[in-house]
């Protein structure tokens, strides 16, 4: 049997007591810092902003058409599961009747994933959206069986090998066919794919559950691609007589076209970043799209000091202090996901002031000014990223300043900040 010292584990098995009381210390160890309780860096996560926004796109895309959230990428940085959580209940009920579910399903990337929520999700759709393919794992493709999982899949091969390998005493395997109708990324070709519904609809071991596509342009100005991916795609289900199947779920909206392209909402859309706050859309949104972010990380100063005028900080000393400048060391830093980039150009804040960001901002820890604080002290909270939406170090705002897209800055930020639901 493997030892603790064979394991490479240092901690005492006796508990420590501390010589003030006498309280055990033991949970200090490995047992207390498993639940990242102890963590000083904290992402606040808004349930009544996720939930406003849910209802934002549900109210926009009407009662007849399904609202599916994806939570791929840990929730697009904010916990998978404290989102599925949040939005798995009913809305809140009126004098008449009590509203649907906030969503109806959840769209990850890989079964991995699906399996992390599976029990979070009371008896709902979980689609897999990474697609099935020759060589995957067995017991994957056997777990996605037995939980039922709703699984993409995009070529013969994959449909070959998946025949050979499902277990043929479990329930068939719940299928999407993916059409790839311009995005050039995962998809089989419309002139392909008509065979490969002829193969699923013989398969004993194959249910064809949804049909689907993924559009490259919807967020820009010009929808002249758009309008072509979905004439393609609306072409291809009324050739293969799909139109009308209510067996079969039709999606191909994600939150730009979900807004923009009432023709492509089909049945269900797959909304993630208008969930969590934000849009990338170029020019004019839907009217009615007044979003709310939903996460906010916090963090410490943990040294307050002085640089004098002239007295440059941080690596390759791209900053100079123009006058004595109080500065605050902030515990976060690259590789918590705050962007190289932001050196000397973003900013934090503490309420309403800015902290402009001086120098490289560093692996572990970022300086900003805090001249203009009135009582800057070790130990204040500063926010890194912030939830109002005309702040400037939004998700928003960071994205602009990286040259990036929201979906980035939200996902970047990584397991050393510890994730808190808050209302």
């Amino acid at each position: 049997m493997e030892t603790e010292k064979q394991r490479g584990t240092s901690y005492p098995r006796t508990p420590i007591r501390s010589r003030a009381n006498g309280t055990c210390l033991y949970r200090i160890g490995p047992l207390r810092l498993g639940d990242r309780s102890l963590m000083i860096v904290k992402a606040y996560i808004s349930r009544s902003n996720l939930r406003h926004n849910a209802s934002l796109i549900k109210k926009i895309i009407g009662p007849s058409v399904a609202l599916c959230a994806v939570v791929k990428a840990n929730g697009y940085g904010h916990n998978a599961r404290d989102i599925v959580a949040t939005l798995n209940v009913p809305q809140e009920t009126d004098e008449e009747n009590v509203r649907p579910d906030y969503a109806s399903s959840f769209a990850v990337f890989n079964i991995e994933e699906a399996e992390q929520i599976h029990p979070l999700v009371s008896m709902k759709t979980i689609l897999v959206i990474s697609p099935l393919f020759a060589g995957l794992d067995r017991e994957l493709i056997e777990l996605a069986q037995a939980r039922r999982f709703h699984c993409t899949v995009a070529s013969g091969a994959a449909i070959e090998y998946l025949e050979k390998t499902l277990n043929p005493k479990a329930d068939k395997l719940n299928v999407h066919l993916k059409i790839d109708t311009g995005m050039g990324r995962v998809g089989c070709r419309p002139e392909e794919a008509t065979a490969l519904l002829d193969t699923i609809r013989k398969s004993c071991r194959l249910q064809l559950t949804g049909i689907y596509t993924h559009f490259a342009t919807a967020d820009e100005a010009d929808p002249t691609f758009t309008e072509h991916q979905l004439s393609t795609f609306e072409k291809f289900l009324a050739r293969n007589g799909l139109k009308e199947r209510d067996d079969i779920i039709k999606h191909a909206a994600n939150t730009s076209a979900a807004l923009k392209y009432p023709a492509a909402r089909f049945d269900m859309v797959r909304c993630g970043i208008g969930l969590y706050g934000y849009t990338n859309i170029e020019g004019e949104a839907h009217p009615q799209c007044d979003f709310k972010p939903v996460l906010r990380v916090e963090a410490p100063v943990i040294q307050v000091k002085t640089i004098a005028a002239g007295q440059s900080c941080g690596y390759g000393r791209t900053f100079f202090a123009q006058r004595d400048t109080t500065v605050g060391i902030v515990p976060v830093g690259y590789a918590d996901g705050l962007f190289r980039q932001f050196s000397n150009r973003a900013c934090m804040r503490c309420g309403n002031i800015d902290l402009p960001i001086l120098g490289r901002v560093s692996m572990d820890m970022t300086i900003v000014d805090l001249s203009n604080l009135p009582d800057p002290h070790e130990g204040m909270t500063v926010t890194v990223l912030d939830d109002k939406p005309d702040s400037p170090c939004n998700a928003q705002a960071l994205a602009e300043c990286a040259g990036t897209i929201p979906y980035e800055i939200l996902t970047a930020f990584g397991n050393r900040i510890e994730r808190v639901l808050s209302e």
